[in-house]
């Protein structure tokens, strides 16, 4: 028993009933001499509120009559309808018409569309809200809008997409009306209105009711009505209310929040010294422990200070959160340093020795030909090769950049291999400043030139990279000497290719770098035939610089 009655929960429980047992009696005694009282001020507040609302569209619809009526009977704008609806007279007055009426939507927000009707042409168009009468509603109440009648009558037309009051004026060849979309009229007048109260439309002329709502009237049984006319059109908006719950409901809220309020005064004292000893000063104690850990001192930890048992279950979480915390922090720190040096070893083992070499050799020889401007040009561009490859392959660099460094790289293979190949770019300025892993695209441009040149041709090496949405699309491709299946399929694998000049690490590294900046959503693949070249795609996320 013990056990339960030292939980803070208990205890707010029995501070909780002790307080509101009483005040809900007194609440229930003064809510039967107030409950005639309280329903006819609902009531008349229910009244008031939608005489404002019927008066505030009256408003709107009253300004969209006179300004339907001054087109139809003053403005000889559109005179030209009379005429053929194959002449350009007709056409040119349609237009006008249409613009006319879609400016006036912006001033009217309650009409959802109008429509025009020109009798001896039997030509029929709308123009609407895009959002409120979607192109299939469109066509539906074309089809259905009563034309044939010589009274205009508002009506209501009913479709898959909801409801809609149709209403219009006519002169001697021309009808202009408008289209209100019920679903959004019953969302606005459903403003503060209950859950259960009912809103139809009665049509004053036919005596049909609509229901502002979906499906069928619910039974009206048991609810009381209030009307209210719109000075428009022959239509009366109708609030059906159930009585009984309505004024309960009132009744109780309205005078338990009075009782509350003066049984509350007298118990705030003791409230506010109960709450303090039970949970701002363990609280407080709790903030200060984080307020500690976030000014650097992680070895703080949390001692006793309440014998809540809630507040006991927090102290030993706390402490031991901390604990777990640090030793994450402590592994995580050695798997980034591991991570960081296997980075480095794989990167290193990208930079073929042999490159080193065979630039020495190169420097040798043209040295011995005494070409020393062709020395400065190729020391440079070989300083800048080994200056961008073993930079830190865990950042990102710019496309920019990464081109750069394979125009580099190509001008210093060019010496080696005079008219061997060529490359081609098709990156557009935009992405030029996108943010890449580094070496992703040297790799393989690097494989061209050292596998794929051919004695008989030039090859060609085509670097294309485009953006789709959020990801970038990256392509190398040549048409040299080309791979063997076997090979493809070993390389996509992830196995490192080793021959009799040893392994060949550049692309598994390139896989594995591409998984460890995106993990799986990046794509890699390759596709190659012999004699025909090889195609390296790759796709991988849009990073924000």
């Amino acid at each position: 028993m013990k056990r339960y009655t030292d939980t803070f929960r208990f205890q707010i429980l029995s501070l909780f009933l002790l307080i509101s047992i009483p005040a809900a009696g007194l609440s229930l005694a003064a809510s039967h001499f107030n409950f005639e009282v309280a329903s006819k001020q609902v009531l008349n507040a229910k009244q008031t509120s939608m005489n404002i609302l019927v008066e505030q569209y009256d408003t709107s619809l009253e300004g969209v009559e006179n300004y339907l009526k001054l087109l139809l009977y003053t403005d000889n704008s559109y005179a030209a309808l009379r005429r053929e609806i194959t002449g350009t007279r007709y056409q040119q007055a349609r237009v006008w018409l249409n613009d006319e009426l879609s400016n006036l939507m912006s001033y009217f927000p309650l009409v959802s569309g109008f429509y025009v009707y020109v009798f001896n042409n039997d030509d029929i168009y709308m123009s609407k809200r895009k959002d409120q009468i979607p192109i299939d509603a469109q066509e539906y109440l074309q089809l259905r809008i009563p034309l044939d009648k010589p009274y205009i009558q508002p009506c209501v037309i009913e479709c898959e997409e909801g409801k809609y009051l149709i209403s219009g004026y006519r002169n001697s060849f021309l009808e202009i009306g408008f289209v209100i979309y019920l679903n959004e009229l019953q969302a606005q007048l459903r403003t503060g209105l209950g859950q259960d109260d009912i809103l139809t439309l009665s049509f004053l002329g036919s005596g049909e009711e609509i229901f502002l709502g979906e499906g069928e009237i619910p039974d009206k049984s048991g609810y009381a009505m209030l009307e209210k006319e719109f000075s428009v059109m022959p239509v009366n908006l109708r609030l059906y209310f159930p009585e009984d719950t309505m004024r309960n409901g009132i009744s109780f809220r309205d005078k338990l929040l009075m009782s509350m309020t003066l049984l509350l005064a007298g118990f705030i004292p003791v409230f506010l010294i109960a709450i303090k000893r039970w949970f701002l000063i363990p609280m407080r104690k709790v903030s200060s422990a984080m307020q500690e850990i976030l000014n650097g001192n992680i070895d703080y930890r949390i001692q006793k200070f309440s014998d809540t048992r809630e507040f006991c279950d927090i102290e030993q979480a706390f402490n031991h959160m901390l604990d777990y915390s640090q030793n994450l922090k402590i592994e995580a720190y050695e798997l980034k340093l591991e991570k960081e040096k296997e980075e480095l070893i794989n990167l290193k083992l990208q930079i073929n020795p042999h490159l080193l070499l065979n630039s020495l050799s190169v420097v040798h020889s043209l040295a011995f030909n005494q070409k020393t401007e062709e020395i400065r040009d190729f020391t440079y561009n070989l300083s800048k090769y080994f200056r961008y490859a073993l930079r830190n392959a865990s950042e990102f660099v710019t496309v920019r950049s990464e081109l750069e460094f394979v125009k580099t790289y190509s001008q210093v293979q060019r010496v080696r291999h005079p008219d061997a190949f060529y490359v081609m770019y098709d990156v557009d300025e935009e992405l030029m400043e996108e943010l890449i892993p580094p070496l992703i695209i040297q790799n393989f441009v690097e494989n061209s030139t050292k596998y794929a040149i051919r004695p008989d041709k030039e090859i060609e090496i085509f670097v294309i990279l485009r953006r789709d949405e959020e990801m970038l699309r990256l392509a190398i491709c040549d048409d040299g000497r080309g791979m063997d299946t076997g090979l493809v399929q070993k390389v996509l694998a992830g196995e490192i290719v080793e021959d009799s000049r040893g392994q060949h690490v550049g692309i598994w590294n390139c896989q594995k770098r591409l998984r460890s900046f995106y993990g799986e959503k990046a794509n890699f693949r390759i596709t190659s035939r012999k004699g025909e070249g090889t195609q390296v795609w790759m796709e991988f996320p849009h990073i924000e610089a």
